[in-house]
């Protein structure tokens, strides 16, 4: 690659650094990254230090660790919604809708809202108004908190940051104490629920989608209005969810196998 004169070797050295901790579950300091891609400290220290900069990675100021910053992981959710996820989502959820006759969607995250970029309108007389590209707080919505209970430790902790919580229904929550409280409740039953959180009369049931290395990209969920399904109903429209997740993750090529 030395050779051909149209490559910029810089801007090939700053990608194998965010390729290198892409790859790693845990931050690396300036040696470790050094070892591992056979360049000179000094070199490393530029590159990092440029990277952070950018915002594309940060720095544990304990620990001198370096990670991928929030630049990173926006790039990251950028190239998903130029891809033909839609295209593999919109059959799955076509069927779970047609099953329960509710509202189904899939939502990523960017910065501290949900994004929706896809969804299936069901035809009952109750409708939740809600359309493609409608981006929503993370923290009081269902598909948010199913994303943010399964981000890695630094990334949440990030996002969370940056959350300014605001009482927007009776029932959204109201400190990030009791929002960390609700995420663990997600991580242990599996799935995420929305009770008129963000809107009065408004519910939903969501799952997380992984990709093929297991990091959660997305979450799909069940919407409907809260007068039509009693809290009884809870239990069907979660396992109904989480199927549906399984089934989208197994597609991008995740290895647990859907049940």
């Amino acid at each position: 690659m030395n050779n051909d004169r149209n490559i910029i070797n810089s801007i090939v050295r700053g990608l194998r650094v965010l390729t290198a901790l892409s790859e790693k579950s845990s931050p690396l300091t300036l040696t470790e990254l050094s070892h591992q891609l056979d360049l000179s400290k000094s070199t490393i220290q530029r590159l990092t230090y440029t990277l952070q900069h950018l915002g594309y990675l940060d720095r544990d100021m304990e620990s001198k660790k370096y990670y991928l910053g929030s630049k990173a992981f926006s790039l990251g959710f950028s190239i998903i919604r130029s891809l033909d996820l839609k295209e593999l989502v919109a059959p799955i959820l076509k069927k779970l809708s047609g099953e329960i006759n509710e509202t189904t969607n899939l939502a990523i995250l960017d910065g501290t809202e949900i994004v929706y970029i896809e969804k299936v309108r069901t035809r009952q007389i109750l409708n939740i108004n809600l359309a493609v590209g409608s981006r929503l707080p993370v923290y009081c919505t269902s598909m948010g908190k199913a994303i943010l209970a399964f981000l890695p430790g630094r990334r949440l902790d990030e996002v969370l940051k940056k959350i300014e919580l605001k009482s927007i229904t009776p029932n959204t929550i109201k400190s990030k104490k009791d929002l960390r409280k609700e995420l663990e409740r997600v991580r242990e039953r599996g799935y995420a629920t929305n009770n008129q959180e963000y809107s009065i009369g408004v519910s939903s049931v969501s799952a997380p989608v992984r990709n093929f290395r297991g990091d959660v990209i997305a979450a799909v969920n069940i919407s409907f209005p809260s007068i039509r399904v009693s809290k009884e109903m809870e239990p069907f429209f979660a396992k109904k969810i989480m199927k549906t997740a399984d089934k989208i993750s197994f597609s991008l090529g995740y290895s647990r196998s859907p049940k």
